[in-house]
């Protein structure tokens, strides 16, 4: 896939891979999790595009303060997603025709919120492994944020400490392969989040999704995505694991309430990782949700 520039109407400039298809109106676009950034997908777009025989366009965009994006990123600013949706949205609005909308735990939660707000230019909603929680947890987060409790969030305090310098991209993929949430990921998987998530520094190479940004992002969700959920009238499909799974039992009972718009496939064996763990069997999920 060939690198990109997208420039939004601030004069920021984010960064996005495409493969564009001269004989396809087909328009994909994905948003990656937290932490991560296009680059990390490499190998499920490949599958994407040999799934699709090349007949179809795929854009995956570094959000702001990840991958090679240059957008502004203070984590001190950092209060809420809505500012991730904002740029989806201009983002979208630089595509010609609709979109498939899609993304993995934050990514596709960004995608529903853009989705609900363009129901025409969004016509279908793909969402891997989400962040959702029910409306009474959710409401319980919301509390937590505002008395600044969820600051002690464990899977931010991790990012906070997340090492951020290494001598090469091989020394972190061994560094990384078979540990914490790595665990499940190929070295493949490994070396591409390090490929589009890293610069070169004179000692070898610095995460350029700073670990400060990464936790200010998991800790400032606002966990209003129900407001949004509710408005979505067009089909949608709902893939996820059971380890991890950041999809909670009491999200998924309110869920597919909303209307049999909603689709959905468990994966038993997978967790949060499921696109890097069942790449092959996603994708074909996908194919099937918009052949039907």
């Amino acid at each position: 896939m060939e690198r990109k520039k997208f420039t939004n109407a601030l004069g920021e400039d984010f960064s996005y891979l495409v493969h564009e298809s001269t004989k396809s109106k087909l328009n994909f676009v994905f948003f990656h999790a937290t932490g991560f950034n296009s680059e990390t997908y490499q190998i499920l777009f490949e599958k994407l595009k040999n799934q699709f025989d090349n007949q179809i366009n795929i854009y995956a965009l570094d959000q702001r303060g990840h991958g090679l994006s240059k957008a502004k990123s203070d984590h001190k600013q950092l209060k809420s997603w809505d500012i991730f949706v904002e740029d989806g949205k201009e983002f979208i609005d630089s595509i010609e025709g609709p979109v498939i909308c899609s993304g993995h735990s934050m990514g596709s939660i960004i995608a529903a919120k853009i989705a609900s707000l363009y129901p025409d230019k969004v016509p279908n909603l793909f969402m891997i492994e989400p962040v959702l929680y029910g409306p009474l947890e959710s409401l319980k987060f919301r509390f937590m944020s505002f008395i600044k409790y969820n600051r002690g969030l464990s899977i931010a305090d991790g990012a906070a400490k997340r090492r951020r310098e290494f001598p090469s991209i091989e020394e972190a993929v061994s560094s990384y392969t078979g540990r914490g949430a790595f665990s499940t990921w190929t070295p493949e998987w490994i070396r591409n989040y390090l490929i589009g998530g890293s610069v070169s520094i004179s000692s070898g190479i610095e995460l350029s999704c700073a670990p400060e940004w990464e936790a200010a992002t998991f800790r400032s969700s606002s966990m209003d995505t129900w407001g949004y959920l509710r408005k979505v009238k067009n089909n949608v499909m709902v893939v996820y694991g059971s380890l991890g799974s950041t999809f909670s039992i009491q999200a998924r009972k309110n869920l597919f309430k909303l209307g049999p718009n909603w689709g959905s496939k468990y994966y038993k064996e997978a967790s949060h990782f499921l696109p890097m763990e069942y790449p092959d069997s996603v994708i074909k999920d996908l194919k099937d949700y918009l052949d039907n």
